[in-house]
C-alpha cells in the first residue's frame, strides 16, 4: 500500500512539472510553457502561457516589457547588414580557418576602427560574437587571425570571382592606382623612404589597388616596399589579375612606362592611361597653345572640370592608338597661383636666412626670384596627355580618364573611414594582414553601397543610419525569463535592410515601425 502510494506521488510530481513545448503555426514556431496533469488515468497537457518564439533554431523568450529589466544593449543594425553581405559572398569559408575572426575585424573597421586591444573590448558591446558564432574573442585570438593570412593573391581572386557571379557583374574597365602609408620609426622592414606626392621623407609602404570602373568594387590589392616606383608595380598586378577580354585598364601617368603599356595589351587589356609630358609631347602641347584651343569646338565639360582637347593618332611605346592633349584652364590658373604663393613665402624665408623646400630652389638666383625659370615652369601648367589603345571619341577618352575618381574615392575610404594609415603593427606579415582587413572592410562597404545605390547613400552613411538599431537584452524579474528585443526600425533603416536582402527583416525577427 505504501509502495503504491509512493509511486502515485512520484507520477503526480513528474506529470505536474511545467516545461516548454514548441507549437507550429504557419511558418512560425512559438514556445509555450505547459504543464502535465494526471486526469482519469491519463496525462492531460495544460497550457500556462506563451514565453516566446524560435528563430533559426534559437529560442527568443518574451515577457511584459513594462516590468522587464534591461541587462544589456548591443550594437546590431550595422553588423547585421555587413554580416548578410559576408554570408552572401561566403567570405568566412573563402578566408580559411580564421575566417570568422578576420570578418569580425573587418566589421569593426567599418564601424569603429581602433587598436586590436580596443576592438576586443568593443566586441562585448556588439552582436559580433552571435552573428559570427565566435566561441572566444581575445587579443591573442585576433593576432592569430592576422597571422593566419596567407595566399592573399589567391584569396582575392576567389573573392572577386564570387563577387562577379553573385552580383552578375560584367566589368568593362578596371582602374589601377597606388598610394602610400607613412610610418613613424624604422621598425617595419617594408617601410622605406621613397617618392611621394607630399614630398615627405618618412618611411612609407605603398599599396596598389585595382577597382571596377563603373561600380568601384575592389578587385585586387598588394603591399609594396616604400621605395618601389609606381610604374614598377603594375606588371606584378597584371600577373595577379591574369588575362582578360574586352576590359579597359585605366591608370595615372605615374604608373605609365613602356613595359606597362605593352604588357597590358599583351594580357588582353585595352589601355587608357596618362602619359608624362616628355619633350615630344611638350611639342604637341605647344601646337595646342598656338592653335588657340580654348573654344567651344574643343570643349569637353565634365561634372567637376572643363577641358579643351586636341585628339590625334599616336604610337605610344610601340602600341598604336590615340592621344588627347587636354588643357584645364581653371587648373592652369590655380597651379600658377599656388606656385606664386609658395615663392612669396620662400622669398621671405630666404630673407630671414631660413631654409626653403628643395623643389623651390630652382626658381631662385640667390635671394631673388628667377622670372625666366618661373615662366618656363608655368608654360605647361594645366596640361595633361591621355593615351588610348582604342578608337574612342574625344569625350569618351576625357570622361573615361578624368572621371577615374572611383579608385581615388577607394583610397580616401581606406585612409579615412577605415583608418588604414593607422598601422599599429610592425612585423611585415602583420602589416600586410592589417591592410588586408582594411581591404575586406572596403569590400563590404562598397558592396553595401552598390546594393543601396537607388537610395543615394554611401556605405558609411548607411551604417550611420543603422546605428540606432540596437538589440536589447531584458529579463522578467517575476518569471525569470530572459528575452531579446530589437529596437523598432525607422523607415530609412527598413529601406536599407530590404535593399540588402528583402528577407532580412523576417530572418532576424526584426519588428518594423508602426
Amino acid at each position: 500500500m505504501i509502495r503504491n502510494l509512493t509511486f502515485m506521488m512520484l507520477v503526480y510530481i513528474i506529470y505536474t512539472m511545467s516545461f516548454i513545448r514548441k507549437i507550429k503555426r504557419g511558418n512560425a514556431t512559438y514556445l509555450a510553457e505547459v504543464e502535465n496533469h494526471w486526469v482519469d488515468g491519463r496525462v492531460v497537457q495544460k497550457h500556462l502561457r506563451y514565453v516566446g518564439k524560435e528563430v533559426d533554431n534559437k529560442p527568443f523568450l518574451t515577457g511584459p516589457v513594462e516590468r522587464a529589466e534591461v541587462d544589456k544593449v548591443t550594437i546590431f543594425g550595422p553588423l547585421l547588414v555587413l554580416n548578410e553581405i559576408a554570408q552572401e559572398l561566403d567570405l568566412a569559408s573563402l578566408l580559411g580557418d580564421y575566417g570568422a575572426y578576420l570578418l569580425s575585424l573587418a566589421y569593426a573597421h567599418c564601424i569603429a576602427p581602433d587598436s586590436l586591444a580596443g576592438i576586443a573590448d568593443w566586441y562585448q558591446k556588439t552582436e559580433i560574437a552571435n552573428l559570427l558564432e565566435l566561441p572566444e574573442i581575445s587579443y591573442k585570438k585576433l593576432l592569430e587571425a592576422i597571422d593566419s593570412v596567407e595566399d592573399l593573391a589567391g584569396v582575392q581572386r576567389r573573392i572577386f570571382a564570387r563577387l562577379k557571379r553573385i552580383l552578375a557583374l560584367k566589368p568593362s574597365g578596371y582602374f589601377y592606382d597606388i598610394t602610400n602609408v607613412y610610418f613613424y620609426g624604422r621598425c617595419c622592414p617594408l617601410a622605406k623612404r621613397g617618392h611621394n606626392p607630399d614630398g615627405r621623407r618618412d618611411p612609407q609602404i605603398q599599396i596598389g589597388l585595382a577597382v571596377t570602373r563603373n561600380e568601384g568594387l575592389p578587385i585586387f590589392h598588394k603591399v609594396y616596399e616604400g621605395h618601389i616606383f609606381d610604374s614598377k608595380t603594375l606588371p606584378d598586378v597584371l600577373q595577379e589579375i591574369g588575362e582578360v577580354e574586352e576590359v579597359t585598364l585605366v591608370w595615372d601617368r605615374g604608373v605609365s612606362s613602356k613595359l606597362n603599356i605593352r604588357e597590358a595589351r599583351g594580357k588582353g587589356f585595352e589601355v587608357l592611361c596618362g602619359l608624362a609630358l616628355n619633350p615630344a609631347l611638350k611639342k604637341e602641347a605647344d601646337r595646342v597653345l598656338g592653335d588657340k584651343i580654348v573654344s567651344l569646338k574643343h570643349r569637353v565639360r565634365l561634372k567637376s572640370a572643363t577641358f579643351y582637347v586636341h585628339r590625334k593618332r599616336h604610337r605610344a611605346e610601340g602600341v598604336s592608338g590615340y592621344i588627347a592633349v587636354c588643357l584645364n584652364e581653371r587648373e592652369r590658373q590655380a597651379t600658377r597661383e599656388r606656385r606664386y604663393d609658395e615663392l612669396d613665402r620662400a622669398q621671405k624665408l630666404l630673407a630671414e636666412r631660413k631654409p626653403i623646400k628643395e623643389g623651390l630652389k630652382k626658381y631662385f638666383q640667390g635671394r631673388e626670384i628667377d622670372q625666366d625659370a618661373v615662366r618656363k615652369a608655368e608654360r605647361y601648367d594645366g596640361f595633361s596627355v591621355i593615351f588610348s589603345s582604342e578608337n574612342l571619341s574625344t569625350e569618351e577618352m576625357v570622361k573615361g580618364y578624368f572621371e577615374k575618381d572611383r579608385v581615388e574615392k577607394s583610397f580616401r575610404c581606406l585612409k579615412g573611414v577605415l583608418e588604414m594609415d593607422k598601422v599599429r603593427v610592425w612585423l611585415a606579415n602583420r602589416v600586410r594582414g592589417h591592410i588586408f582587413i582594411c581591404y575586406l572592410a572596403y569590400l563590404l562597404l562598397s558592396v553595401l553601397e552598390y546594393k543601396i545605390k537607388e537610395i543615394g547613400l554611401t556605405g558609411p552613411e548607411a551604417l550611420a543610419t543603422l546605428e540606432s538599431m540596437y538589440r536589447v537584452y531584458l529579463s522578467d524579474p517575476k518569471s525569470k525569463n530572459r528575452f531579446v528585443k530589437t529596437v523598432t526600425l525607422s523607415k530609412a533603416q527598413e529601406e536599407i535592410l530590404k535593399k540588402v536582402n528583402p528577407l532580412l527583416l523576417d530572418k532576424h525577427s526584426v519588428h518594423k515601425s508602426g
